[in-house]
């Protein structure tokens, strides 16, 4: 029941205010939910890797509990095999795409909708614990920010959650420039500090 609670609050919270918003390393956000799960990824020599990440911007302690969630979730929703997460991402014209895999015991695409649905489970409390909000609570985080996530349908082993994080949030000045004033430059990818660590939903 605490757990509930404590889930509701969070997912009340989101979507108050965009003061929290600033420029933000995504491999540092993901080297700070590695962290938070340090001792739930040793003790499962789980495995969570990235490719080079950008700089997005947003709000990090939200940005930091979607990672969280993503990777807790692969690893309570683990197959037979070391639990093994891999976090990429693709520019786009508009938005920054990142996806989240790993290798557990997956999710059938006729289910890609309803699990973002808040309280809707696939599995019984009795087989894996929660309490039904984490891809809520992500998908509220995700469009808070101006972006969309979505489960992608089309691999055939393990899960893969997509999402977008908007440029524009990032380069479109708070005010009107002045004539002596640069357009900002576009964002610089910076390397993500994540990497093995001793080592779905």
């Amino acid at each position: 029941m605490q757990q509930l609670i404590n889930d509701l609050l969070a997912f009340s919270r989101v979507g108050r205010s965009t003061e929290g918003f600033v420029g933000i390393a995504f491999g540092d956000v993901l080297s700070r939910a590695t962290t938070t799960l340090s001792l739930s990824i040793e003790s499962l020599q789980a495995e969570v890797t990235a490719d080079e990440l950008p700089v997005v911007r947003g709000d990090p302690v939200l940005l930091t509990q979607l990672l969280t969630n993503l990777i807790g979730n692969a690893l309570k929703f683990r197959g037979d095999e070391v639990p093994r997460l891999h976090v990429s991402a693709i520019e786009r014209e508009a938005d920054w795409e990142f996806a989240c895999a790993d290798n557990g015991i997956g999710i059938g695409p006729e289910y890609g909708e309803k699990i973002f649905v808040i309280f809707q489970r696939l599995h019984g409390r009795d087989v894996y614990e929660g309490t039904g909000i984490g891809l809520a609570l992500r998908r509220k985080i995700v469009e808070f920010h101006g972006g969309r996530i979505w489960l992608d349908a089309t691999v055939d082993h393990g899960t893969t959650f997509r999402f977008t994080l908007p440029k524009r949030s990032l380069l479109a000045p708070t005010s009107a420039p002045t004539p002596s004033t640069s357009a900002p430059s576009a964002p610089v990818p910076a390397p993500s500090n994540a990497r093995p660590s001793g080592g779905s939903s």
